[in-house]
């Protein structure tokens, strides 16, 4: 008896406060968030742009679940540390540093573990300013982890880095015309 009442109490409390993150999701269509996959296309899609066009950040933040958290290891020319974020930091971030050059994270290969309603993705990814850059700007790894609340998926945080020549992407990560090249 007493498990039962706590089951229940901790279902709705799950659910209400995962309801408190469903009022950005008016701008986002129900297929960003129908799989892990697509809540993190949804998010690369969210985040480039062309230099001088609007992003759709009304999408973008109905992706995330209140209180996310991104997190970027860095160790390269540009500097090095750790940066962490929420997710509207990271709006304030583009539009400041991107608006005018453009800015396309594109993914390379994502990788899914599922348990139930929770799901791990590991996704690699480069970086071009135009999508017609010849040479990506740098490659990276991110983990993001997601969770469902019955309905839909959310992310609940990343946590990335940038790609060095100790630390290259693994061979798992790179598509499969590349894998081979060294």
């Amino acid at each position: 008896m007493n498990l039962t009442f706590h089951r229940i109490v901790t279902r709705r409390l799950l659910a209400a406060g995962l309801m408190l993150g469903l009022a950005g999701t008016a701008h986002a269509a129900r297929s960003d968030w129908e799989s892990p996959e697509a809540i993190v296309q949804a998010l690369y899609e969210t985040i480039s742009a062309d230099a001088g066009a609007k992003r759709n950040w009304d999408r973008y933040r109905a992706l995330f679940l209140e209180g996310a958290r991104m997190s970027l290891a860095m160790d390269s020319k540009i500097g090095s540390g750790i940066i962490g974020m929420g997710s509207e930091d990271l709006v304030t971030q583009t539009e400041t540093a991107y608006a005018a050059t453009g800015f396309h994270e594109i993914p390379l290969v994502t990788r899914v573990e599922r348990h139930g309603l929770m799901a791990s993705v590991m996704s690699s990814f480069e970086i071009r300013l135009r999508r017609s850059d010849e040479k990506p700007l740098m490659r990276g790894l991110n983990h993001f982890q997601l969770l469902n609340d019955g309905e839909r998926w959310w992310i609940v945080s990343n946590v990335g880095i940038v790609e060095t020549p100790t630390s290259p992407l693994p061979k798992d990560l790179l598509p499969a015309d590349a894998a081979g090249d060294d």
